[in-house]
């Protein structure tokens, strides 16, 4: 009688491994890598002026820097304050398609319907995820990021309670949320609308700040894309590869 074959032996249902097999952080045909889409929600309140041509500055570099990885990416940029808490400047435009903020689309103004915005531009994103699935298209890698200085004081649609509802959702759904403030409790904020703390980094509320802040948004927008291409982005909420805005401000203010 024969020895039943051991572990180490291929069988009939068991096929000999070879380099072209696809290992599980390899993306098959039938599973193909998906595309981001980048959402930056940008307050423009009035707060923002004494930083604007930086805030301006910061999100071109930023746009270059990703433009030039790659073009398997599309980009939503959407400004908010109390006059507009909605202004979309693009639409999931391609990456390589959209064009630098300029001061005459920057203007400062108002105040800061943080919740009316996160809100409004969550439902705009899930009207995009459910016309993609009723039409079967491929699903997106989505990332939400917020960036302002302040907090939140001019809503009157959204409550605290139904944005957190939404944001709790999505996560679940496999979004990555990313907050970048400059209030005095950043995490305090973040974490009250359900951010994960490794997806927040506060900044100071300066030139200085938000250019550092963008660049550090830049580097780990980067390491994502990489991680996404590579089927190896298993911990949506682990975003920040670096905090260095956080540390800029931490060391300027004798932390």
């Amino acid at each position: 009688m024969s020895e039943n074959p051991t572990p180490d032996t291929p069988t009939p249902d068991q096929p000999t491994p070879t380099p072209d097999t696809p290992t599980p952080d390899t993306p098959t045909p039938d599973q193909p890598t998906p595309e981001m889409l980048l959402y930056v929600l940008l307050d423009r309140s009035g707060s923002m002026a004494s930083m604007a041509d930086d805030v301006i500055g910061g999100f071109n570099q930023l746009l270059a820097e990703q433009q030039a990885d790659g073009n398997d990416a599309r980009i939503t940029l959407v400004q908010f304050d109390s006059g507009g808490p909605q202004e979309v400047i693009a639409d999931a435009v391609p990456i390589a398609e959209m064009t630098p903020l300029g001061a005459a689309t920057f203007v400062p103004r108002g105040a800061t319907p943080l919740l009316d915005a996160t809100g409004m531009l969550l439902a705009r994103a899930g009207a995009r995820v459910a016309q993609r699935s009723a039409e079967g298209l491929p699903a997106e890698e989505i990332v939400f990021v917020s960036i302002t200085d302040g907090h939140e004081n001019a809503s009157t649609e959204y409550s605290l309670r139904a944005v957190r509802q939404l944001i709790e959702a999505n996560r679940n759904a496999g979004w990555t949320f990313v907050f970048l403030g400059a209030a005095l409790d950043v995490y305090g904020e973040a974490g009250g609308l359900g951010y994960d703390p490794r997806a927040v980094q506060s900044f100071a509320a300066d030139g200085v700040g938000s250019s550092e802040a963008f660049a550090s948004l830049s580097r780990s927008t980067s390491a994502k894309r990489d991680r996404v291409r590579r089927s190896m982005d298993v911990d949506k909420d682990d975003f920040f590869i670096d905090k260095a805005a956080e540390a800029d401000r931490q060391r300027r203010r004798g932390a």
